[in-house]
């Protein structure tokens, strides 16, 4: 059944955006520009640097719908302000503590999904094929029809543990897990260049943009998801190559992954 996806060779990743320019000094709060764009942000304070050496500035938010307005809100001006905006909880920033100082100035190479996935499935493959459970489940109309429940109703029912928006420096918002060197998927021995590579990836394909990160979750608004079974499946198995926990200890079967696939937001956990 997997064949019928094509497995291997897997699609090349789609064109990234152009890097945006950083307009915040390393120093500077920037609250006083958000505010001359028209966006009003809770009180920012400085909470660490990125692996690149650049202010990380934080205000508290209420869960929720709040939360994804003001992320929205943020998210509208990147483009004039380098600074992508992701909702966090408590401990998403710890992974800079254990951060070498020593080593800001090393710049990631291009990230590269299609061969990232190469790699996984040559895992798969060496466990065997059947290790992925399958289903008959198809895409239906009814999973397509998000109609009253977007991204922002969707993130509010998952979100509980939201306490602040993090305003990243990031010329690209697929950079941030790598920027604040995430280590929320330690467990399966990925690293921010694995994250940056999936993101890159989806964000070309499908739209998709990082807006939040817990201790163990990530979160993507997905401007264009799938539309059809075949696509459906076919993103299911890159998801499941990611994150195997969303299958194992969620849906249950590869097939079941398909509704989640084709949603405006896709959540990810790793335990």
């Amino acid at each position: 059944m997997l064949n019928s996806i094509g497995v291997p060779p897997f699609r090349a990743d789609g064109d990234a955006a152009d890097a945006v320019a950083m307009l915040v000094g390393e120093e500077e709060d920037p609250t006083g520009l958000l505010a001359a764009l028209g966006v009003q942000v809770p009180p920012l304070t400085p909470a660490g640097r990125t692996v690149a050496g650049r202010a990380i500035w934080v205000g508290e938010v209420e869960t929720g719908y709040p939360a994804a307005d003001a992320w929205e809100r943020v998210r509208g001006v990147y483009s004039r302000t380098g600074l992508w905006p992701v909702l966090i909880e408590e401990r998403t920033l710890e992974g800079l503590e254990n951060f070498d100082p020593d080593d800001r100035g090393i710049e990631l190479a291009e990230p590269d999904g299609r061969a990232w996935l190469e790699r996984a499935w040559a895992q798969v493959v060496t466990e065997g094929v059947d290790s992925i459970p399958r289903s008959p489940r198809v895409l239906t109309a009814a999973d397509l029809d998000h109609d009253g429940f977007g991204w922002a109703d969707a993130w509010a029912v998952l979100d509980d543990d939201t306490e602040y928006l993090a305003l990243v420096p990031a010329p690209q918002p697929w950079l941030v897990p790598h920027l604040l060197n995430w280590w929320g998927a330690c467990n399966y021995d990925l690293d921010g260049s694995d994250h940056a590579a999936m993101l890159r990836r989806w964000a070309g394909h499908w739209g998709a943009e990082l807006m939040g990160m817990g201790l163990g979750t990530i979160a993507l608004r997905v401007g264009n998801p799938p539309q059809n079974d075949e696509e459906a499946l076919a993103v299911s198995l890159e998801r499941f190559l990611y994150c195997s926990d969303q299958v194992h200890q969620g849906v249950g079967t590869l097939d079941e992954l398909k509704p989640h696939a084709a949603a405006p937001l896709w959540w990810f956990w790793w335990d």
